[in-house]
């Protein structure tokens, strides 16, 4: 039940007036210039990987994993630019879920996985029944283990079953990916342009604007706390870096930029117009411009993620872009919205 109610957030009250009227053209502009084209993007990438992985599995060689890696390293830098929006379309189906079983901290998922390609499990080959099974064997973190884990090499030169479920996970990820962006585009976006006292979903445009800039400083939470702090720890001794997402492709650090720059994203469409002084959002930016330069070096270096994690000075720099991070969600949950209007409760990450 805990974990039900955290999806929800509290207002105090319903802004009014002239407020209200301000905040109804903001979330026009946040809704179809940042996050629907988002999507949009994120479908796009899907299609173009799942043709990727088609291609290897139809005439496997160096050139065609290279390329599907590179799809992949796209794919998870648009997923990362929606990854906040973990409501509405999201919430529909387990979609949210299905694309990212993330963290794992039992593991259950990479086992599932792996036991799928063990037995080589015909049935995770089809998209219909593969979308029957758990949710962890259909996402991201089953299309890396499949193309980036061990035994993946054997996909230069050898489809077989391993790419026939690769395939398959690509497939259903571009349909999640088509539909999501399909919602957003039609209903959802209606549903957000219509609130009012007449709406089942919100009963103003304020408690629209109110979820937008909850999910945006809850994947600042999620990506300080549990991408890098719960990681890295508070020494390179303590590091347990095969605790981060995506170290495999070593895309653990351009996942976390690219969910900085949704942010930012976001940030710089406006919302500092609806403040008599924007010097709040300017200050969040700033923030987040302090974790780019944190881990710009970083990821330019190429080190593979689970040995920077483990480097004294690489995890200085890991250690401190989680402080910046922290900051500009707490602007944004309790300053920017309490400037607002908005009273911030429950986010996504409470729970049991």
């Amino acid at each position: 039940m805990r974990a039900v109610m955290a999806l929800a957030l509290v207002l105090v009250a319903a802004p009014v007036g002239a407020q209200e009227r301000a905040f109804a053209p903001a979330v026009d502009r946040l809704v179809n210039t940042v996050i629907v084209p988002a999507y949009e993007r994120f479908a796009e990438a899907a299609s173009d990987q799942h043709a990727r992985v088609d291609a290897l599995c139809a005439a496997p060689s160096a050139e065609a994993l290279s390329a599907a890696h590179e799809g992949f390293g796209d794919l998870v830098a648009a997923y990362a630019h929606i990854e906040p929006y973990r409501f509405g379309p999201a919430r529909d189906e387990n979609r949210y879920e299905r694309l990212f079983f993330w963290p794992d901290r039992r593991g259950r998922g990479l086992r599932q996985v792996q036991r799928i390609l063990a037995e080589e499990d015909e049935s995770a080959t089809t998209l219909a029944t593969l979308t029957q099974k758990s949710v962890a064997v259909q996402g991201l973190v089953a299309l890396e283990f499949t193309l980036f884990g061990s035994g993946s090499d054997s996909l230069a030169a050898h489809a077989g079953f391993r790419c026939a479920y690769a395939r398959t996970v690509a497939k259903a990820m571009a349909a999640v990916g088509a539909d999501m962006a399909q919602a957003w585009r039609g209903s959802f976006a209606q549903t957000l342009a219509e609130a009012g006292s007449d709406n089942p979903t919100y009963r103003s445009h304020g408690e629209v604007l109110q979820d937008i800039l909850q999910a945006a400083a809850t994947q600042l939470e999620l990506a300080g706390v549990q991408k890098l702090s719960a990681v890295v720890g508070k020494a390179p001794d303590d590091a347990k870096p095969k605790r981060a997402p995506l170290w495999r492709s070593n895309l653990t650090l351009p996942m976390v930029a690219a969910n900085v720059d949704a942010v930012r994203t976001l940030l710089e469409a406006g919302v500092g117009d609806l403040l008599d002084d924007d010097t709040l959002v300017k200050s969040a930016l700033f923030e987040l411009a302090q974790v780019d330069r944190a881990l710009a070096p970083l990821m330019e270096s190429g080190e593979p993620f689970l040995d920077l994690a483990q480097n004294e000075g690489a995890h200085r720099r890991l250690a401190y872009a989680a402080i910046p991070l922290g900051a500009a969600q707490r602007l944004i949950a309790e300053r920017i919205q309490g400037a607002l209007g908005l009273a911030a409760g429950f986010n996504a990450l409470d729970g049991d």
